[in-house]
């Protein structure tokens, strides 16, 4: 019997992981890395982590699991130290849309001249749709359920008052999440993430940032990482202000551990504005592997990227991959370059049923500069992009 695309989706998200850690450390997998992948990483000087293929542990390892849920706390028992984790009650509360609106309307972060430009927290679909009643505005609003899907289950709504197909789509998403977060759709300029450590006592560490790619509705695409590792310049002090409003208010419901926290500037009719709380995740970041990439690429400015293999024109191997890529391909003595940071084949199981193709394949551009990394992106596109 085949697994669920969503289950192999799942299980093939620990292989996006890899550079997380380094090679003292391991990382456990449902399915273990292809072997022509992990030459080809050898090939371009990469040492990754050990791999543990699940349920296999090491029973002395400290474990960190991406986030803490029922699943991780019953991984966690199975190991001899097994770690301090905040209470199942509070992350639930720490990750939820409902804590980063309230925290965003009542902190110190909020602009109080931008207030009505905020989202508002709805309990109802009737609730919902009295909202944008009361509230026309001509860029229309994006209706996001409490716990968050990177984006992929934000609903945009144009126009009130709704139609069928909005009223259905938006019931079901109050039926999935009890309350919805509705917010004015915003004209972006640049999506940013900060990412930290609260530390019992709400300080903050390990703090780091980079810009954010994504799609126009938010669903996330990779991320681009300057040598400093630290958020865009023009928002950098902001941004930390903001990290150390939103570790306190972490502490004093009980959370501690790792942190990421969405933002993004956008084109307010006074210029442009900084909106510095738009998600609070309480769990490591999507861009843990990215950062671990551009700690072992020093002065590098990197680009990680994160795609469906449909939306690429994909070599076989990685001999070809290297051959269409040419002078753009990863050369370990420069670091610069275009490296496959996951597999973009699979070998094929006993079963001969396997896909060929895995959900998601990962790529790291790793320029010498702003101007560096546009060539790259340029190669990166003639090489791999649909014809």
């Amino acid at each position: 019997m085949l697994a669920s695309r969503k289950a192999t989706f799942v299980h093939e998200m620990a292989w996006h992981y890899l550079f997380a850690g380094g090679p003292q450390d391991s990382l456990i997998v449902h399915r273990p890395l292809p072997g022509g992948f992990l030459a080809y990483l050898a090939e371009k000087g990469f040492r990754p982590p050990r791999q543990v293929l699940h349920p296999a542990f090491s029973l002395t390892a400290a474990f960190t699991p991406f986030g803490w849920d029922r699943h991780a706390e019953g991984l966690a028992a199975r190991y001899s130290r097994p770690p301090a984790h905040p209470a199942l009650a509070t992350v639930k509360t720490a990750n939820s849309r409902a804590f980063s609106l309230e925290l965003e309307l009542a902190g110190d972060t909020a602009d109080p001249a931008l207030l009505e430009s905020y989202g508002s927290l709805c309990v109802s679909l009737e609730g919902l749709e009295g909202s944008l009643a009361a509230r026309p505005l001509p860029m229309g609003w994006v209706a996001k359920g409490d716990h968050g899907h990177a984006g992929t289950a934000n609903r945009r709504i144009a126009a009130y008052p709704l139609n069928q197909e909005e009223r259905r789509a938006l019931a079901g998403l109050f039926a999935e999440h009890g309350r919805v977060v509705l917010e004015p759709w915003q004209e972006r300029l640049m999506d940013m993430s900060v990412n930290f450590t609260v530390a019992p006592g709400g300080a903050i560490e390990d703090f780091r940032g980079h810009q954010l790619v994504n799609s126009r509705d938010g669903a996330f695409l990779g991320v681009k990482i300057a040598p400093s590792r630290m958020p865009p310049e023009a928002w950098r002090e902001k941004l930390h202000a903001s990290a150390l409003a939103v570790a306190a208010a972490l502490d004093a419901i009980g959370y501690f551990g790792p942190v990421s926290v969405d933002a993004y500037a956008w084109n307010s009719l006074a210029g442009p504005r900084l909106r510095p709380i738009v998600d609070i995740n309480a769990r490591h970041s999507m861009a843990l592997p990215a950062h671990g990439l551009a700690a072992r690429l020093p002065g590098k400015t990197v680009l990680w990227t994160w795609s469906k293999p449909r939306k690429l024109d994909l070599p076989p191997d990685y001999g070809s991959l290297d051959e269409r890529l040419g002078g753009d391909a990863f050369r370990p003595a420069t670091g610069r370059g275009i490296l496959a940071v996951s597999p973009i084949r699979f070998e094929a199981g006993p079963s001969g049923n396997d896909p060929l193709r895995p959900k998601r394949v990962g790529f790291l551009l790793s320029a010498d500069g702003e101007e560096d990394l546009l060539r790259l992106q340029s190669g990166f596109a003639k090489a791999l992009g649909r014809k």
